[in-house]
């Protein structure tokens, strides 16, 4: 999809790192995690520890209301961390000081419960937890030596007596201090191990997950590409047959978006599948299609069973194409073929009547000029005749060896002025109301053989047309084209007929010789245009022709001469 590029390359801040964005968040959902389990487990051991010691020491004791302190000023801690996420503080120092808070209330707390005497020395691995939780494994490590250097010297000083812990009435004995500081060691440094160990195994499978799906989201937007690239349409069913996917292709063959396919039968679209089956698709098909716009298509598809991996049937699959185009060349190209055919016996039938025809036209007129009243009326039939067949047979001539286009810069426009103006007198137009739409056209063609195939375009218009009838001729340009047509209220061309109406010789007419049609097909042709014919029973006929444009400085040059 194009357009204006938006987001932060479009304001000109470098585009953000995908990877480092999804680090981000997840230690921030570490954060705040961390951060409100902190408060509640917290507040509920302390708490549990105060009450002990208030049963141990009575209301007055010192520990208790330390320990107090130390609850409120944790859970300050982590309301102003709170506060300092939703400000959009950087993570990494929160989550420094985060560990480095976790790390003083550990060492305060086991050194106001007696620290070697503490109910409390599991929160010294806890640490550790911490530290990796937030700051991976090098903070795994990092923390977890700190808390044990911290510890190991707070329990020297408590040897020395130099600080002698709450609780604890001479100084710690040297068997206590190794016994305390392989126990809290080895849990410390342990526990950095299993937490730096997780930590890399959930990395790398962080890192293999965002590879396939990095790898899953390339497969899905080349599948995306692909579909949206093809020209071919590609449409999916359920099980029950019911269309759930389109491409964009299929949507502009069929005239429909998903959002009004999704649901339908594929029957409805395409004959029953009954050839589709788990291991075998149907052969090549041909039907129509009418799109809600009333244009007629053909399409040729093919269904094929959709399987899952297993080999269990989801649905169908079908491919289908607008054949419309390829079938009208088709036809147009047998059509030019039996046009050939027929001119070619047309023009050999015609030169072997035209000397005879001469002949007995010359003879009847030398016979008649002796002939009596009864026998001149005979002769003048024949002669009527004669000259009538002539025609027909000048006609075939006509057909069968066409001349040769002069192309030139025609304008149609006012080709159509003149050439309406001429037939507003003919008999045949007696009774219609002729009428015209005309813009701008400047054609390339012959404008000989253009104000012929007009004017049996309006002929036939004319014998079709009931009286009071209108005939309407349009002409406009439309890109590198120039469109004429002549449109009129007739009785139409029936549906089984109107493959034919080109054909020579077909006509529908008692005095018609079926050679008016043919012929505009093929001058049409000989300049490179297009006809098509568009009709419906009792409303009309439409004849479209569409023919190449003069490039402008022809086109100039043609006005000038004019």
């Amino acid at each position: 999809m194009s357009g204006a590029p938006t987001g932060p390359v479009a304001e000109g801040r470098p585009p953000i790192d995908v990877p480092a964005r999804r680090v981000e968040d997840e230690l921030r959902k570490r954060l705040v995690w961390l951060t409100a389990s902190r408060i509640v487990v917290i507040t509920l051991v302390l708490t549990g520890g105060s009450y002990f010691l208030l049963q141990k020491e009575g209301l007055g004791s010192q520990r208790a209301a330390a320990l107090g302190v130390l609850v409120l000023g944790v859970n300050l801690l982590q309301l102003l961390i709170a506060l300092l996420l939703r400000a959009g503080y950087r993570l990494v120092r929160l989550a420094a000081v985060q560990v480095a808070g976790d790390w003083i209330f550990a060492l305060a707390l086991l050194f106001l419960t007696g620290l070697v005497d503490s109910l409390f020395a599991f929160v010294l691995p806890l640490v550790a937890v911490s530290g990796g939780a937030l700051l991976g494994e090098r903070g795994a490590w990092i923390t977890a030596l700190a808390a044990f250097g911290g510890y190991a010297l707070l329990v020297v000083l408590a040897h020395h007596g130099v600080l002698i812990p709450p609780g604890l009435e001479s100084a710690v004995r040297t068997t206590t201090v190794l016994r305390e500081l392989f126990i809290q060691g080895s849990a410390v440094f342990l526990t950095a191990g299993l937490v730096a160990y997780l930590g890399s195994q959930a990395r790398t499978a962080g890192e293999r997950a965002e590879e396939a799906e990095s790898v899953l989201l390339q497969l899905h937007a080349l599948q995306d590409a692909i579909l949206r690239s093809t020209t071919s349409g590609v449409l999916t069913t359920n099980r029950r047959g019911e269309i759930n996917y389109v491409n964009p292709a299929g949507e502009q063959i069929l005239g429909l978006g998903l959002d009004r396919l999704r649901g339908r039968s594929l029957h409805e679209i395409f004959p029953a599948d009954r050839g589709v089956t788990e291991t075998s698709r149907s052969p090549r098909e041909e039907t129509e299609w009418k799109t809600p716009h009333g244009r007629k298509r053909v399409l040729g598809f093919h269904l094929t069973p959709l399987l899952d991996p297993g080999g269990r049937r989801l649905g169908t699959l079908a491919v289908f194409q607008d054949l419309t185009e390829l079938k009208e060349l088709q036809e147009r190209a047998s059509r030019s073929e039996r046009l050939a055919l027929v001119g070619e016996l047309a023009a050999n039938l015609a030169h072997e009547l035209r000397n005879p025809m001469a002949s007995i036209y010359g003879a009847i007129e030398l016979l008649r000029q002796d002939a009596s009243g009864e026998q001149d009326a005979l002769f003048a039939i024949v002669l009527r005749e004669a000259e009538r067949l002539n025609r027909l047979v000048s006609e075939f001539l006509a057909f069968a060896s066409p001349q040769p286009p002069r192309l030139e810069p025609v304008d149609l426009c006012a080709l159509v002025k003149d050439t309406l103006e001429a037939f507003s007198l003919d008999p045949q137009a007696k009774e219609l109301r002729l009428e015209s739409e005309l813009s701008s056209g400047m054609a390339l063609a012959d404008e000989d053989q253009m104000s012929q195939v007009l004017w049996n375009l309006l002929v036939n218009a004319a014998q079709a047309s009931r009286p009071g009838g209108r005939v309407l001729v349009r002409c406009r340009e439309e890109g590198d084209r120039v469109v004429l047509s002549v449109e009129d209220e007739g009785c139409g061309i029936p549906g089984d007929l109107r493959e034919k109406i080109f054909d020579p010789f077909f006509t529908t007419k008692e005095t018609g010789s079926g050679l008016g049609l043919p012929m505009v097909h093929r001058v049409v042709e000989s300049l490179g245009g297009s006809i098509e014919l568009r009709s419906e029973v009792g409303e009309g006929t439409c004849f479209t022709i569409s023919l190449p444009r003069a490039s402008a400085e022809s086109a100039r040059r043609a006005v000038g001469k004019a």
